[in-house]
């Protein structure tokens, strides 16, 4: 008998199994699974139309055991260009069109919220490229 319901899922549907997995800040795990976060921004892209398991760390990061929070369908993905200005502000220029401010799709409460969080990764004066992801949550028997 399955410990968990992943390994129900993956009984059930061998492809799971083999399914990749993507670290995700604790802190997005409810916004995630609500649907309010649905893009990401990563050093490289990630296979798009793949089922991909986000997990978290249940304690120390590669000392303790994965929490699965969701299977994810990355739809597509941009170049983000994330400036740290000399003024402390950041910067954030890429082609994905959507309603919603950046903030609100990368599950942060505020513009501040996420400045604060990209800030110390961009050193000041200094412009990165990332990769931005747009994701839907994967859905039982259509994806998995």
């Amino acid at each position: 008998m399955a410990s968990s319901r992943l390994e129900i899922e993956t009984y059930e549907n061998p492809t799971i199994e083999y399914m990749l997995k993507r670290p995700l800040d604790p802190r997005f795990a409810d916004a995630v699974l609500a649907g309010r976060k649905f893009t990401t921004i990563r050093e490289k892209p990630w296979p798009v139309g793949s089922p991909i398991m986000l997990y978290h760390w249940a304690g120390a990061a590669y000392r303790s055991k994965h929490v699965d929070v969701a299977p994810i369908i990355v739809q597509g993905f941009w170049s983000i260009y994330i400036s740290h200005l000399a003024d402390g502000s950041m910067r954030y220029v890429y082609g994905m069109e959507h309603a919603k401010p950046l903030h609100e799709t990368e599950g942060f409460d505020s513009r501040a919220a996420m400045a604060a969080w990209f800030r110390p990764l961009v050193k000041s004066g200094q412009t990165v490229t990332r990769t931005l992801m747009r994701f839907r949550l994967a859905k039982q028997g259509r994806d998995l």
